[in-house]
């Protein structure tokens, strides 16, 4: 983030907020992922689907694996 925007990293942490870091190492990661893609490499390697089931359950506060 410091070298996109021409600043020493102190400078970012003194002035980024934490949403701003967020928001960055996502499109980081979401870069990363399309230029894996692009080169044809594997982009499965980082959440199966029931991983993403799972986090999303926990976020909305349901647990599927519990039988009420």
């Amino acid at each position: 983030m410091a070298a996109k925007y021409s600043l020493l990293p102190s400078e970012v942490m003194s002035r980024a907020t934490t949403l701003d870091l967020q928001f960055h190492l996502n499109a980081e990661v979401i870069r990363d992922r399309e230029h894996r893609r692009s080169r044809g490499e594997s982009i499965a390697d980082t959440y199966s689907q029931s991983e993403v089931e799972g986090m999303y359950n926990k976020f909305k506060g349901r647990n599927n694996d519990v039988q009420s």
